[in-house]
């Protein structure tokens, strides 16, 4: 899975559990690949101080203090060019936090610590001009399960198997009995590995890479662009009804 994506997904997954439970999940805030993290807060009112901390805690103290109701992970189901997920910040993900009567959007920013070799990240808060409407995700498991069939399917035509073996890995996700947990449902749960199972994007020697020129040797560009395109639909449809829908 990409790092950027995953760690937004965790972060919104910490944010509903505070807000909906008033729990902290510890492992959700960590990542050995993280240095530091900064969490920047627009001000509460017009005229008012903005307020930055680097503590997870801290943040969602001040989310619940600002009366945050609900947050969502969005992100588009299609990009215009696959070159965005081989860039730091180029998926453009966010969190959507809901307030009475208002929404802010938290975007994330990375930078590389070359010193340290890790990564310093941002959350910056940005007000939504107008109301933000609240999104819906439908589970999208069985769509998936065909996406999966047909993609591991030509991967093997295509003679590379260990994509064929992510996405086989992937759809036994699907079929998997998680133990019962208090962050997301079991479809989610399921729905979730799934996603990071067949994440396969990126840059050299990746799906959009490899795959790419094997279907253009073979004849098969057609059916590569579009079940490409519709895996990363897949996958953002998976994490966004994993994450949000609990």
């Amino acid at each position: 899975m990409n790092m950027e994506l995953l760690d937004i997904s965790r972060m919104t997954l910490l944010a509903k559990s505070y807000i909906k439970k008033g729990r902290f999940v510890p492992e959700l805030a960590s990542s050995a690949n993280i240095d530091r993290r900064l969490f920047r807060f627009a001000p509460a009112q017009e005229g008012g101080a903005s307020f930055e901390t680097e503590s997870c805690e801290e943040w969602l103290a001040e989310l619940s203090r600002r009366g945050a109701a609900d947050c969502k992970l969005i992100m588009p189901n299609e990009l215009d060019s696959w070159e965005r997920l081989d860039r730091v910040n180029g998926i453009p993900c966010c969190i959507i936090c809901f307030y009475e009567g208002r929404a802010t959007s938290w975007n994330k920013l990375w930078s590389y610590n070359p010193t340290l070799n890790k990564w310093d990240v941002q959350l910056i808060e940005v007000p939504i001009a107008q109301m933000y409407e609240k999104p819906v995700f439908n589970d999208v498991s069985e769509s998936m399960a065909t996406l999966l069939e047909r993609i591991r399917a030509l991967a093997q035509k295509l003679r590379l198997s260990e994509f064929s073996f992510h996405f086989a890995t992937a759809l036994k996700a699907l079929q998997a009995d998680f133990v019962s947990a208090n962050i997301m449902d079991p479809a989610g749960r399921r729905l979730f590995q799934a996603a990071t199972e067949a994440y396969v994007f990126g840059g050299r020697g990746s799906w959009t890479d490899v795959a790419k020129s094997a279907a253009e040797g073979r004849g098969l560009t057609q059916e590569y662009e579009f079940l490409t395109k519709d895996l990363y639909r897949g996958i953002a449809l998976s994490l966004m009804y994993a994450v949000n829908e609990w």
